[in-house]
């Protein structure tokens, strides 16, 4: 489970930067309150979950479900739910078309891409608890 959730995290911080960029090229730009999530939780959480694997895999995997389910949450509201200038729907048609695809195109791999990395570490958390209870027994 490791391995797929270093794979996970690396698309998702490619996606973050594509996504990043084409905020700015737009521009659809993140209010100070949303920056102050965004980039702890979004870009940061993730990237430091990752390198946490390798000794703390337990804690790693607790930080990296819950920066991807809060990060899917994030994004679910703010590009799908709320009426904003972030919401896919409001880029649709912005010049550049290019990044305005890229954003819409985006937003939806975020989507994917975080309840992926959510699931991953909901499952390997849950795998290791099993694990210890049939140590203990």
């Amino acid at each position: 489970m490791r391995v797929t959730a270093l794979i996970v995290v690396a698309i998702h911080f490619v996606v973050v930067v594509l996504h990043s960029i084409a905020h700015q090229v737009l521009p659809v730009q993140a209010t100070p309150a949303q920056l102050a999530f965004i980039v702890p939780v979004i870009v940061l959480a993730p990237l430091v979950a990752a390198i946490m694997l390798a000794k703390f895999e337990k804690a790693g995997m607790v930080l990296l479900t819950a920066s991807m389910m809060g990060s899917f949450l994030f994004g679910i509201y703010y590009h799908f739910i709320a009426d904003t200038i972030d919401h896919v729907a409001h880029v649709a048609h912005r010049e550049p078309l290019f990044w305005s695809q890229m954003f819409q195109i985006t937003s939806y791999l975020l989507a994917i891409t975080e309840v992926a990395g959510a699931a991953v570490g909901l499952i390997s958390l849950l795998r290791q608890k099993r694990s210890s209870k049939s140590y203990a027994t």
